[in-house]
């Protein structure tokens, strides 16, 4: 099993136990870069590649020019959980069918929002009020496929 699985299901069950213990703090507005003005625009956006697990799918994202954004979205037929660190103004995980606002994320959070197409009262989101302390390290084993 990878690191990155390991990590972000450590850093989602850990996420789970924190929502019940700390209240949902609202960051600060998120600076945009440049290139993060329009969908599509953001040259440094890096994507991972999709790996199917045989009952869900996952893929990895990073945006290291805005401070580090870091996002993992988990998906199947059914489900569709999306982790991000840190906020990507620019929306790019629109482009690879994430609904909503659910993949911008929030500057100076960790959120998880979880939704399921055929149910939304299932649909549910919480975060943790500061950004994944390894994003950096993320960044950097993306392009070996981690």
């Amino acid at each position: 099993m990878s690191h990155k699985i390991l990590a972000g299901l450590g850093t989602a069950a850990g996420g789970f136990v924190a929502a019940g213990l700390i209240s949902l703090a609202t960051g600060p507005v998120a600076h945009a870069d440049v290139d993060d003005l329009s969908p599509g625009a953001d040259t440094d956006f890096m994507v991972g590649p999709l790996q199917n697990f045989g009952i869900f799918f996952d893929q990895s994202f990073a945006d290291p020019d805005d401070n580090e954004f870091v996002a993992t979205v988990l998906s199947n037929q059914f489900f569709t959980d999306v982790l991000t660190s840190g906020a990507d103004p620019s929306d790019s995980l629109a482009a690879f069918g994430v609904p909503g606002d659910a993949g911008i994320g929030v500057v100076g959070e960790t959120v998880n929002t979880f939704i399921v197409p055929s149910d939304p009262a299932l649909d549910f989101t919480f975060s943790l009020p500061f950004t994944d302390p390894l994003a950096q390290l993320f960044t950097e084993l993306l392009p070996l496929g981690f």
